[in-house]
């Protein structure tokens, strides 16, 4: 179908574009984008007043399936990433079973391809089971598809295992993206140490933990030259950490941070709120300014959601034995047009570039720019419409969210995935 897009800001961060222009779309591809489009057309989408960008590129979704479809399946977080503006969904191996071997990637694929809703890529292991013991068929897993290898949710603790790893990352030219905790620091730890902590009474972890890995990973990608990614980082050590390796030159080691880790600190855990108990925890303000200074001088290179949806018996156990996580991928970019742009401390274009090209770029996928002939994945919203979080409207199977009841600004209209409208105003139409 010929779609034309018209009136809408278009701000693509590839190409350095932020004007009102039309976008027409012909054979699943973008064909021109530019002032007063007159292709013949089969249907317009009017988006004055409206903001036109790429679809967001989510590095760390967890889709639970196969294994814990109770949690989430491949359709579900399709259609709720199709509801808050991602097109693209890096998924997590932690699945059961781990997604350590080609069989389980190609299955995670196969059921994909079959939906044709959001894109995904799935990651492969970087240990079998994810026991830290011994190194997946890295090789495997990249001839089937894998886009890169994390044992996200767990650190590789043994250096020599995660060295050797990181050789094998480089030999089959495939990203590793590690998870940086110092687990002899992380015994019994609820949340992080600090003020509410104390007040809650809980056991907790020192932000120190991550600082540690995030420099023992760092150390170990400059010694092997492997393509390091860090995955959520959330830590004024991390950051500095991570500056100084960029300062280095190493264009090998890049960085992302959670909306989460921007957006709400400590405080949202008191009262024992299950739905804020995550890792890496929540932290205190000093944190939140030292990742936002990381997001405006670029040592922070994406956005991810880090989506871990759960069932609702199992956030409504005692704090201390709640998993940790909760839903992000329908709330992503209110969250970030809320905290971020309507506050002014980080320009809307970057936040853009942060969840586009950013991941793209790190990624070597061609899904991240409005340019001709580019696949034409388009996400369309509205940035001053106002609502009101209502997990019981998600379209995840995952209810576990801490911003249930609040007021966010910037509403997703539409979603198009290789040139097909595959949301529009709160309904998926495929």
């Amino acid at each position: 179908m010929n779609i034309l897009i018209k009136n809408g800001r278009v701000i693509d961060p590839a190409n350095n574009r932020d004007e009102i222009c039309d976008v027409f779309i012909s054979d699943w591809k973008i064909q021109e984008v530019g002032q007063n489009i007159t292709w013949n057309f089969e249907r317009e989408i009017d988006a004055t007043g409206k903001i036109v960008t790429p679809g967001f590129i989510d590095m760390q979704v967890h889709l639970r399936e196969p294994g814990r479809e109770d949690q989430e399946t491949i359709e579900t977080g399709c259609k709720a990433a199709l509801a808050g503006w991602v097109t693209s969904i890096v998924c997590m191996p932690n699945v059961k079973p781990t997604a350590d071997n080609q069989t389980v990637i190609e299955y995670i694929l196969s059921k994909a391809q079959k939906l044709d809703l959001a894109r995904v890529y799935p990651t492969g292991a970087i240990t079998k089971w994810l026991g830290w013991k011994e190194i997946a068929e890295m090789n495997e897993l990249k001839n089937t598809w894998a886009i890169a290898v994390t044992d996200d949710g767990l650190d590789v603790q043994d250096e020599s295992i995660l060295r050797r790893a990181m050789q094998y990352a480089k030999n089959c030219d495939i990203l590793l993206m590690s998870h940086c905790e110092t687990n002899t620091l992380t015994d019994l730890w609820v949340m992080h140490e600090g003020w509410v902590s104390t007040q809650m009474w809980v056991p907790w972890v020192p932000a120190i933990t991550e600082d540690m890995a995030v420099y023992k990973n760092i150390l170990l990608a400059e010694d092997t030259g492997a393509r390091l990614h860090l995955l959520h980082n959330s830590t004024a050590g991390a950051m500095r950490a991570i500056r100084e390796a960029k300062a280095r030159g190493n264009s090998n080691i890049t960085a992302e941070a959670t909306f989460q880790h921007f957006s709400l600190t400590d405080e949202a855990c008191l009262e024992y709120n299950t739905n804020a108990k995550m890792y890496p925890p929540l932290r205190s303000q000093k944190h939140i300014d030292a990742v936002i200074d990381a997001i405006n001088d670029d040592t922070i290179d994406a956005f991810t959601t880090d989506h871990a949806p759960h069932t609702q018996p199992d956030k409504l156990m005692a704090f201390e034995d709640a998993p940790n996580g909760f839903v992000w991928l329908e709330t992503s970019l209110a969250v970030a047009n809320t905290y971020l742009v309507e506050t002014g401390k980080v320009e809307l274009s970057k936040v853009i570039q942060k969840m586009t090209s950013g991941p793209a770029n790190i990624l070597g996928i061609n899904a991240w720019t409005l340019s001709e002939w580019a696949p034409a994945d388009i996400a369309i919203y509205d940035p001053e419409q106002e609502w009101i979080v209502d997990e019981n409207k998600f379209f995840s199977k995952g209810k576990n969210t801490p911003y249930s009841g609040m007021k966010l600004t910037g509403k997703v209209t539409h979603t198009l995935v290789g040139g097909v409208v595959k949301f529009e105003n709160d309904t998926i139409t495929i």
